[in-house]
């Protein structure tokens, strides 16, 4: 047999023996590779939860969560260009600065989905049975509309304090910025305090807390402001406006005891000038507590010195205060319902004399 006899038939030996064993393994090892990946992706979605390793977090761990003291706080999904980062920064400002403002208390947090929409119809009662089902005290989701001053539009769904059912909850909307590279610690320090505020509307009400408290709240809104007006952080008009009165409504509560003219000033000052823009407003009660925190803040100040001036213009402010109210639609229904106790306690006084005089 010639050398290329042999050499031909050693080829067509390889060929049909060697070769195809070659590629079958070859393809068999990529699909039992692949087999192995997909299982190792199910498993891992599996027993994210419950390892801690998932960024959406289980009911069940949201309940067990409950079991130890303290505020549970979940973070839904922001829809939008930079949603997710947007999500990102908000968790990122409760876990750093929530503390601040609940002055201690314990608080855990969750990432959750499956919230969209406004708070109602539809969408509220799903928040409502996330929060019964979960125990939670909080949940906040969202949207981004565009990058500008105002343009992330977080809602929200709270206990508000309450340890009810999940349908015993208040809602509430805030509009942030919606450019990413604005939420710097600043940024971050104001949406803790408004949510915080959120989960404990006593943060409103000064007289709840110690007085040591309630200045080192009063600190943190004068700080903020004070960095709004320095071009430091971009608050959009309703969160500085909400900022302005909750500093207004700590000074006036701490003056009754101690003079505060600084804070007193500084209230003043920016309480006129919220009401020069604040004369356009849709929502005519926003001028109404301006008016009412600039009329009591300037007799508080004449108090230490007093200025005719200044006393002409709270009253001025108080009588436009009166005038708006006046014909207001809670007011009416708050005089009505006057109204009708002063009746039911002349009936019982008119029985009751009845009774004395006339039995016998």
């Amino acid at each position: 047999m010639t050398n290329a006899s042999l050499f031909s038939q050693l080829a067509a030996w390889l060929e049909s023996h060697v070769l195809v064993s070659t590629v079958l393994i070859v393809i068999g090892g990529f699909t039992v590779l692949g087999l192995g990946v997909s299982v190792v992706v199910i498993a891992a979605r599996a027993l994210a939860p419950i390892l801690g390793l998932s960024s959406v977090a289980s009911n069940g761990a949201i309940r067990r969560a409950g079991q130890m003291p303290g505020y549970r706080i979940l973070v839904g999904e922001i829809q939008g260009m930079r949603g997710r980062q947007l999500a990102d920064r908000i968790e990122s400002a409760l876990q750093a600065h929530m503390s601040d403002f609940s002055f201690g208390a314990l608080f855990k947090l969750f990432r959750v989905a499956g919230i969209r929409g406004r708070p109602d119809g539809r969408t509220l009662d799903v928040a409502r049975s996330k929060l019964k089902r979960t125990g939670a005290d909080l949940v906040i989701w969202g949207e981004q509309t565009s990058e500008a001053a105002d343009g992330l539009l977080v809602h929200g769904v709270s206990r508000a304090g309450a340890q009810g059912s999940g349908s015993e909850v208040s809602t509430f909307s805030l509009r942030l910025p919606g450019r990413l590279r604005e939420y710097d610690d600043g940024l971050q320090r104001v949406i803790a305090l408004v949510l915080a505020k959120r989960l404990q509307p006593a943060l409103s009400r000064p007289e709840a807390f110690r007085v040591e408290k309630v200045e080192v709240l009063g600190t943190h809104l004068d700080g903020m402001l004070a960095a709004h007006e320095r071009e430091e952080i971009v608050l959009p008009d309703a969160i500085r406006y909400e900022l302005e009165h909750d500093f207004t409504v700590i000074t006036l509560h701490l003056s009754e005891t101690s003079p505060r003219n600084e804070w007193l000033d500084r209230v003043i000052e920016r309480r006129r000038a919220a009401i020069d823009g604040l004369k356009e407003s849709p929502d005519p009660m926003v001028l109404v507590d301006a008016r009412l925190d600039l009329g009591q803040a300037l007799l508080l100040r004449t108090q230490a010195s007093f200025d005719p001036v200044a006393v002409r213009e709270a009253t001025v402010h108080l009588n436009a205060v009166i005038a708006a109210l006046r014909d207001h639609d809670i007011i009416r229904k708050v005089q009505r319902a006057s109204d009708g106790l002063q009746k039911a306690q002349s009936m019982v006084e008119t029985r009751r004399r009845f009774a004395v005089n006339f039995s016998a």
